[in-house]
Parts: C-alpha cells; structure tokens; sequence
C-alpha cells in the first residue's frame, strides 16, 4: 500500500513538471507573440508618419549644395548594391543612412569611406534652321569627393552609440587667388559633424536617428563665395520578418534648411524617404543578400535600387545592382551662342548597372564599387553628349575591434 502511495504520488509531480514545462512555453510564445506585434505596430506607424512626411513636402525645387552631399553618404558596401541601404546598411555603415541599423552589428567598428566623381562635361544640342543638331549649352561638373569617418560603439542593452565626420569638395584645390591672397581651400566644400544612437527593441526591431551640424560653403555664377550653416536629421526603422527578410524605413534630410545671407543661393534641404526590403540566406559556403529600395515620391522620375550580394566563405564577395536616381540641381550654364554664363535649374539623372567586390582580412575589410554619374536630363527636342566623366568609383576601410 505504501509502495502504491509513493508511485502515485510520484506520477503527479512528474505530471505537475510537465505542465509547469507546457506552461512556461506558453507563456514564452505569448511573450514573443506580444512583442512581435508591437514591433509590427511600430512599423506602421513609422510608415504613416513617412507617408505624411512625403505627402506634405515642399514642390520640387532646386535643392542645396549640401543635399546631394548628404545623400551621397553611403559606403562602397551598399553602392556594389545599387545603392540598396534601407535594410541592409549596418553599424557604422548606417550612420547618415538608416541609423536603425546601428544597432545591429555586434562590437566596435571603424570605418573609412572615400567617393571619387570624375570632372563631367555634358554638351546639349537642338536643331538650327537646317534641321541639323547643334551645340548649345555646355554643362561642367568639376571633380569631386566625399570622405566619411564613421565609428560605432555599441552599450550593451542601452544601444548602440555612433560618430560621424564627413567632408566633401569639387573643384581643384586653390592655393591663392588671382590677387595673390592665401586660400588653401576648395571652391565649393560641405562639413557634417554629428552623432547617431540605434536601440534594439525586442530582439527583431531596430530604431535610431542621427543628427549632423552643417557646414556648406558654395560659389555663384561670379564666382563669389557664400558660407551657410544648418542642422539635418535622420530616423529609421529596420523590423526583422523572419530568419531571411527584413524590412526598414528612413527618412533622411529633416531640416529647415540652411542660413545664407544672399538669398538667391538655394538652401534647401528635401527630405529623403526610403522604404527597402532585404532577403538574406546562406546557401554551403555562400551568403547571399538581395535589397531592393524606393524613394517616394516620384516628382522627377523613378528612384529605386536593387542589388545582390554574394560572400564565398566570408572572404570574398561580388556585388551587382542596378541604380536610378534623379535630383533637381541649381547650376552654371555656358550658353555657347553668347559665351555668357548662367545659373538654370534642371533635372539630373544616374541610370544604370553597379559593381562591386569586397575582401576581408582577419577583422579588417574592404570594399569598393563602380556606379553611373549623375548628368543633366533632356528635353524632347534636345539631344547629349557626354564629352567626360561617365562613372563614380568610391571605396571603403572597415576595422572591427
């Protein structure tokens, strides 16, 4: 009877265990559940806010120096890519992209980005009296380059901490002016000094936003020089789906603009919204990655970038993707009838394919990529010849610690 007593007993603490066990993963899908719908909501709400953004921004109009410097702020990595960033930029790379993906690169990371434009000459013809095309508008973009100094620095469960240091120009350098008087400076440069925090919220949603000081200088048609100051601000959002896709969104550029004394100068600063979505997935020894990103609104055109990525043992990788980008611009124009010049507004465009290789050694890794440069759109009745410069080359130097 005693041995009976024992066994029964027994079996309901054994039973007991056993639910308590049914119980406690309950609980934890219900826990995971929660916070995936949160995540979700928050999402949504991201979304409609962008949605809003984009839908109660300004008309089109020519937009600052400081703009296309600002956009042009991604590493070698993403333009391999197409420009794909929404989604797949991370750590110190998402600093000036999406800052959601600051947070979610484990360890410190260092990384320096250089982007090299080539002096562009763009010729536009129209038809004479004799039904022949002839030359009558030279556009010139002078060379140009952008350096980045991007540092993440993760806190544990308090986030993650960013830095970032940008300095763009064109022109050559100039050393004095035609008076004999020292410069030791760039005709046209921007600065961006700020700092970027990314927080990873229930183990599938990145957020973050960054904040840059504004430092632009820029030359009229008479050459003469005028210094302007500003505040710009990112945020983003990155929601993970499942083990393959992931979301994001960013809005980039927020701004009231920048401060100049003559008012002619454009100071504005459009905001940038991209909504992206990535798919990754390791196949043997290989990781693939696909990002395809929009930009609404289309007011100049289509901006999308798709791009794929491969990473053969974690080592190498080979990056292809197509790009498209429109922007309108507020430049010098030789009119070669008169050979006067002056200052138009007109629609540049980027169209085409995007390569890129990158290589890891031990924890230092580099990158570098080849995409389309921008030049001016036209008309039906106008045709174009570009005389020089037809593609970008930028590269990048990571170091994790």
């Amino acid at each position: 009877m005693l041995l009976i007593t024992l066994l029964h007993k027994l079996c309901f603490a054994l039973l007991s265990f056993h639910r308590g066990k049914e119980l406690k993963y309950l609980h934890n899908q219900l826990t995971l559940l929660r916070c995936s719908k949160i995540s979700l909501l928050i999402f949504q709400i991201a979304f409609l806010f962008c949605f809003f953004l984009w839908e109660g921004s300004a008309a089109a109009t020519a937009a600052a120096e400081a703009d296309r410097f600002l956009k042009q702020s991604i590493g070698a990595e993403q333009y391999g890519m197409g420009g794909s960033f929404v989604s797949t930029a991370r750590g110190a790379n998402a600093l000036g992209n999406n800052p959601a993906g600051i947070c979610l690169a484990g360890g410190n990371r260092f990384i320096v980005r250089a982007i090299r434009s080539p002096r562009t000459i763009a010729l536009l013809s129209k038809q004479n009296f004799e039904a022949n095309y002839e030359d009558y508008q030279r556009y010139e973009q002078q060379e140009s380059g952008i350096e980045t100094l991007n540092w993440a620095f993760p806190m544990g469960k308090f986030g993650t901490l960013g830095l970032a240091f940008s300095f763009a120009q064109e022109g050559p350098f100039r050393r004095v002016n035609h008076l004999g008087k020292a410069l030791n400076n760039f005709p046209k440069n921007n600065l961006a000094i700020g700092f970027g925090y990314g927080l990873d919220l229930f183990g599938n949603t990145g957020v973050g936003f960054d904040v840059k000081w504004l430092r632009s200088k820029v030359t009229d048609a008479k050459q003469t020089e005028h210094v302007g100051f500003g505040y710009a601000y990112n945020v983003g959002i990155i929601h993970r789906l499942n083990k393959g896709f992931q979301m994001g969104i960013a809005a980039r550029n927020l701004s009231n603009g920048l401060s100049f004394s003559d008012t002619a100068i454009p100071d504005t600063l459009h905001p940038d919204i991209a909504v992206g979505i990535t798919y990754h997935r390791e196949i043997s020894n290989v990781a693939l990655r696909i990002g395809l990103d929009v930009h609404p609104p289309f007011r100049n055109g289509i901006r999308a970038n798709f791009g794929v990525e491969a990473w053969y043992h974690g080592r190498i990788s080979g990056r292809i993707g197509y790009l498209r980008d429109t922007e309108k611009r507020y430049a010098s124009v030789l009119l070669l009838e008169h050979g006067t010049v002056e200052m138009t507004e007109r629609v540049w465009k980027a169209e085409g394919m995007c390569f890129g290789l990158g290589m890891r050694f031990g924890k230092l890794t580099l990158n570098t990529a080849y995409i389309p440069q921008f030049q001016p759109t036209v008309a039906s009745d106008e045709r174009i010849h570009i005389v020089q410069g037809a593609a970008v080359y930028t590269f990048s130097i990571g170091q994790d610690f």
